[in-house]
C-alpha cells in the first residue's frame, strides 16, 4: 500500500534546496490537546509538590497554559528542568510521535524504514529569560559523526502560536547542501553548542513564525537559532526527528543488509544520540517489530540504559556529559 503524499512535489523540492520548510497549519487543535493535557496535568503534579515542601510560594493553578510555567519560572526552575529533554514519555507523547500523519510526511523525507530517533524534546522558552535562547547550532552538533552520511529530519511543532515576539525560529537557507558540520563551542550560558561567531555568515537568515499546529522541518545539516522570549508567555513547542532505517541506530530491531551495523567498543550498537532510545516506527519489511503502544514505549524509554552524548569536538562539559 503506498503512503499518501502530505507534501506536495513543490513542497519538497524546496525542502531539499532550502534545508527547512514551513507546513502551517498541520495538527489541528484536536490532535495536540491531548499532549498539551498532559504536560498540564505533570506541571500540576509537580507544582503541588514544591508548594507543599515551601520551595514554591502556591501552585498557580488559575493560570493559564502559556503564562503558568512563566510564572513558577520566575520562582524555580525545578518543573522546568524536570519536564525538558526527553524526560517525559506518557502516551499523549507517543501518539504525537506516531500520529499517521506525521509519520506520512516523514516517510516522504526520510524513507520506508522509519525510525523515530531518540532526541525527541519539549521546549519551555520562558520569558525574557536568556538561558532559553538558543545560539546558531546544527543538530548534527549533537550526533555522532557516523549519521553525516544521511538525513535526520527534525519536524518542529508549535504548541502555541511561535511569534519573532517569543521566540520562533530563525535559519539559514541552503546551508544545509554541502552536508557539511561547522565546528562547535559549548555555550555554557546555554549549556549548548554553537557556531562560534565568524565560522558561519548569518547573512540572508529567514525568520519562521509558526502558529499553532503548524510545522517547521529541518535537515540535521541546517543551521538554526532562536532568539528572546520578550512576552509574557511561554513560547511551548516541541522538536521531533525521525530517520531511515540505514542509518545507525540503537532501536531493538534486526537490521537488514545495507543497514549501518556497526556497534561501539562495549557491544551496543552505533547510535545518532546514545543516550536515548530509538524506535522503530513503520515498516514494510519488519512490520513485527515495529513499537506500536504507549506502555511499550515508555518502558523502552525508562529502561534504557544511560550512555553519554557524542562530543564530537570535545567541548561538552564532563558534568554535562553524565547528565548532572
Amino acid at each position: 500500500m503506498q503512503t499518501p503524499a502530505l507534501l506536495s512535489p513543490e513542497q519538497l523540492a524546496a525542502f531539499h534546496r532550502e534545508g527547512f520548510l514551513v507546513v502551517d497549519p498541520f495538527f489541528a487543535a484536536s490532535d495536540l490537546q491531548p499532549v498539551i493535557d498532559e504536560v498540564r496535568a505533570e506541571v500540576d503534579a509537580r507544582a503541588r509538590v514544591l508548594a507543599a515542601e515551601g520551595r514554591l510560594s502556591r501552585t498557580y493553578e488559575e493560570e493559564g497554559f502559556e503564562t503558568r510555567m512563566a510564572k513558577i519560572c520566575a520562582e524555580t526552575r525545578a518543573i522546568q528542568r524536570s519536564i525538558t529533554n526527553g524526560q517525559l514519555s506518557g502516551p499523549a507523547f507517543f501518539r504525537l510521535i506516531t500520529h499517521p500523519r506525521l509519520l506520512d510526511l516523514a516517510e516522504q523525507v526520510c524513507g520506508p524504514e522509519l525510525i523515530a530517533s531518540s532526541a525527541y524534546r519539549l521546549r519551555v522558552k520562558t520569558p525574557n529569560d536568556t538561558i532559553t535562547e538558543v545560539p546558531w547550532h546544527q543538530d548534527a552538533g549533537y550526533f555522532h559523526a557516523a549519521c553525516d552520511a544521511g538525513l535526520v529530519l527534525t519536524v518542529w511543532i508549535a504548541l502555541v502560536d511561535a511569534t519573532p515576539e517569543n521566540g520562533c525560529l530563525w535559519v539559514l537557507p541552503r546551508r544545509h547542501a554541502s552536508g557539511k558540520v561547522w565546528n562547535h563551542e559549548w555555550r555554557q550560558a546555554h549549556t549548548a553548542l554553537e557556531i562560534p561567531e565568524g565560522e558561519l555568515s548569518k547573512h540572508g537568515a529567514v525568520c519562521c513564525p509558526v502558529r499553532k499546529g503548524g510545522l517547521l522541518l529541518m535537515t540535521n545539516f541546517t543551521p538554526h537559532a532562536s532568539f528572546r522570549n520578550a512576552t509574557e508567555g511561554v513560547r511551548w513547542s516541541m522538536d521531533l526527528r525521525y530517520q531511515g532505517a540505514a542509518l545507525p541506530t540503537n532501536a531493538p530491531i534486526g537490521r537488514l543488509e545495507g543497514e549501518d551495523t556497526r556497534v561501539e567498543a562495549d557491544g551496543q550498537p552505533l547510535a545518532c544520540y546514545a543516550p536515548e532510545a530509538d524506535f522503530l516506527v513503520r515498516s514494510r519489511l519488519r512490520p513485527e517489530q515495529v513499537l506500536r503502544s504507549a506502555q511499550a514505549f515508555e518502558r523502552l524509554r525508562t529502561r534504557h540504559a544511560k550512555r553519554r552524548p557524542p562530543n564530537r569536538f570535545g567541548v561538552i562539559p564532563e558534568a554535562v556529559k553524565a547528565g548532572q
